[in-house]
């Protein structure tokens, strides 16, 4: 992929991310309580589900970094408005492959906001949120292979990062970006990728780590597909309680 196309692919998920952003703060107060109440129930489910890598010390800064600020639907909004503002600075500095995760990042998590809206809309209707609630909401909106594509970005962007590691001079131009970035008023956006890539740079090879999740979320899906009420009881019983 070439800079002018990476660029492009990293400006169209910042306008997607945009997009969904406004959506979300033009709700009503009654469906953001219920879009807040399903991520708080998600990032617990997640942290369950993972419990086992969060307590290795070699995989967890890759969990807080996947699983909470892309997988997890968490808006960050200061980080995303510095995106927009600093992409020529990007375009100058960072090589293209870095500046397509940058893409790559952003979209997952415009995708999780789009479906954690999704599934608010539909649960509104419920007075409780457990695994059966859950796994009913994905039945109604039956975006099957929209979610499978979703797991799959998840890996490819966990690639890139890893392939970014193994480029030391990249890794190491993140870091002096750190106070620069801070006066510039971006310091959000270079926090953001700086810990990334420690994530990925601590855990070392990352097969499975992405094989742990893909596989899991992945089986999960196909679960809730096939008709289970608890898609998740694997790894976490019937939790979990929020």
């Amino acid at each position: 992929m070439s800079k002018a196309e990476a660029v492009a692919h990293l400006q169209a998920q910042i306008e997607r991310n945009q997009r969904v952003a406004d959506r979300i703060r033009e709700i009503e107060p009654d469906l953001r309580g219920r879009l807040d109440t399903l991520q708080h129930w998600q990032r617990a489910r997640l942290d369950a589900t993972y419990a086992d890598l969060r307590n290795d010390p070699r995989y967890r800064p890759a969990c807080e970094f996947f699983l909470d600020e892309l997988y997890g639907g968490r808006n960050v909004h200061e980080r995303d408005q510095q995106l927009g503002r600093v992409v020529p600075v990007m375009r100058r500095f960072l090589p293209a492959h870095l500046l397509h995760a940058v893409g790559d990042a952003v979209r997952l998590q415009a995708v999780s906001l789009e479906f954690d809206l999704a599934l608010a809309e539909l649960l509104s209707s419920r007075s409780s949120l457990h695994q059966p609630d859950y796994a009913w909401a994905y039945r109604q909106h039956a975006a099957w292979e929209a979610r499978a594509d979703q797991i799959g970005l998840i890996r490819q962007l966990g690639e890139l990062l890893d392939e970014t590691v193994a480029r030391p001079m990249v890794h190491r131009l993140i870091r002096l970006m750190h106070g620069p970035a801070v006066m510039a008023g971006f310091g959000a956006l270079q926090g953001f990728l700086q810990r990334g890539l420690d994530a990925f740079a601590r855990m070392g090879p990352a097969d499975h780590f992405l094989d742990t999740i893909e596989s899991r979320e992945r089986a999960a899906l196909e679960a809730m597909r096939a008709g289970a009420d608890w898609p998740f009881e694997e790894w976490i019983g019937r939790g979990p309680e929020v």
